[in-house]
């Protein structure tokens, strides 16, 4: 049997997903498209926290979300309003830290990076000044190549 080199087929295309509020039960239009089902539950996190009040998700309300994950119905209609990935570096602001964080916007980043200085920096208050640092210092990520 001749094995299978899975590189002459070339990097597999991203084939994003979608998430529809209403498909948890919600009474809202909002929807969002992202490149990885993790980077969806992002967004539906935030946007369930900001806008129907839901401060924390049950593993029930997890998997009732993931379940509602679908594929778009015209993937290159969407090709374009996929968001790009931004990247913050715990070193970028001066630490000594190797940690990184992607995400689609500066208010995960923020968010992630909260939670990051608590439990490892001890840094308990998160001051407007650092949320402006953390926020300075996000970019555009480059890649998986770029940043290899």
């Amino acid at each position: 049997m001749k094995a299978v080199n899975f590189k002459e087929f070339g990097k597999p295309k991203i084939v994003p997903r979608e998430f529809l509020c209403r498909s948890i039960g919600n009474d809202c239009s909002w929807k969002h498209l992202a490149k990885t089902e993790e980077l969806l539950l992002d967004a539906a996190a935030l946007h369930l926290r900001d806008v129907h009040n839901i401060q924390s998700l049950s593993v029930e309300l997890i998997g009732k979300i993931k379940r509602s994950f679908l594929n778009p119905t015209s993937v290159s209609e969407y090709e374009s309003d996929i968001p790009e990935l931004k990247e913050f570096r715990c070193r970028d602001i001066g630490m000594a830290c190797s940690w990184k964080y992607l995400a689609q916007t500066e208010e995960l980043i923020v968010d992630g990076a909260a939670v990051h200085a608590r439990d490892v920096h001890g840094i308990k208050d998160f001051s407007p000044e650092m949320i402006a640092k953390v926020k300075n210092a996000v970019h555009v990520w480059p890649g998986e190549k770029a940043a290899a």
